[in-house]
């Protein structure tokens, strides 16, 4: 007859348990731990098992063009090209999408993250379900533009490679059972590999000699060394710990602003094929010290704003940039409306 490794282990868990806690009821205190059980594993139900989101998705979209826009402040133009205003025709609708897949999420997440191990194995569904369905939507805008060298695969790939809060802190949660099991590994192997159980106990002088032969143990356990990983895994308790710490509210924000951000890598995209001028979404290494120089008093002020000017053409999205206006101007007509057509 086979041996049943778990059903062996468990036992001389729960004898060794059994002999710790009248160790422990005889010296007033609990000094000697309890061996951790090993559980049958975990099953769960496919995703798509689910009760869906019961909301109507936002509308399908239709082709949209722009026009070469020119905005002034002071005299001094601002262009925008037709390319890009007609990602700011899209803008709306990429917000509406926005949120609804974020409102999805959440649903998703009562659904199926009860616990610690269900949300580490469907935060990927979860969060995929939205942005494959937006980057896809907004992949398309690419069509019309004249794009068709690329794929919706190719775009949420290179969009999440930019912008991936909310999977950072799925693998900041779930690297806590990672790191603590690797560790438990190493552990275990330098046990075992420096540790064999010897008759009449673990070599040691220890209360828990004699409990089981030692013949017995390296049978079931294959050496102290997988004993000791086994022990020092992340337990379903440290798991509802982990799992009572977790900020929802500040996962959904995440998620919201990898959705949203879906937009700039639409605007990027562009960018990288020099199809919206000399706009882009990124920042130019050397944009603090630029702030600091606008900023300084010896600053010619007959050049502030044409400095200003030119950088929001490269930089439309940089909010400081608008601030430094208001600041030297006010809220001007001419300021708000470009502030407003670009920030929203």
């Amino acid at each position: 007859m086979a041996f049943d490794f778990k059903k062996g282990f468990n036992k001389f868990a729960d004898m060794n348990n059994s002999f710790n806690k009248g160790l422990n009821n005889v010296i007033g205190k609990d000094v000697f731990g309890e061996m951790k059980k090993i559980e049958d594993e975990r099953v769960f139900a496919p995703f798509s098992s689910f009760p869906p989101y019961q909301e109507p998705k936002p509308a399908d979209w239709t082709a949209l063009s722009g026009q070469d826009i020119t905005f002034t402040i002071e005299g001094v133009s601002i262009p925008v090209s037709a390319n890009l205003d007609v990602c700011m025709k899209y803008k709306p609708l990429i917000i509406d999408e926005v949120k609804y897949y974020k409102e999805q999420f959440k649903y998703r997440f009562s659904q199926c993250a009860t616990d610690y191990d269900s949300f580490v194995h469907y935060f990927k569904d979860m969060y995929l379900e939205g942005m494959n369905a937006i980057c896809s939507k907004t992949y398309s805008i690419f069509l019309p533009l004249g794009i068709f060298d690329s794929t919706a695969e190719k775009f949420e790939e290179a969009h999440i490679n930019r912008f991936h809060k909310a999977y950072d802190a799925f693998k900041q949660i779930s690297g806590i059972e990672l790191a603590r099991n690797a560790n438990a590994a190493n552990a275990g192997n330098v046990v075992g590999n420096s540790v064999r159980v010897q008759g009449g106990g673990f070599g040691l002088k220890g209360a828990a000699k004699g409990i089981l032969q030692a013949e017995a143990i390296n049978a079931a356990i294959s050496g102290v060394g997988k004993f000791v990983e086994h022990q020092k895994k992340m337990s379903q308790e440290e798991k509802a710990a982990v799992w009572q710490n977790v900020n929802a509210d500040a996962l959904f924000a995440a998620v919201h602003n990898d959705y949203y951000n879906v937009f700039y890598s639409l605007v990027q995209s562009l960018s990288d094929r020099n199809m919206i001028g000399n706009a882009t979404t990124l920042v130019a290494d050397d944009v603090d010290a630029m702030y600091k120089n606008l900023q300084n008093p010896m600053f010619p002020q007959d050049k502030f704003i044409p400095a200003v000017a030119d950088l929001i053409s490269k930089m439309p999205f940089q909010i400081p940039l608008y601030n430094m206006l208001e600041q030297k101007l006010g809220a001007t007509e001419e300021v708000k409306a470009i502030r407003e057509y670009f920030l929203g």
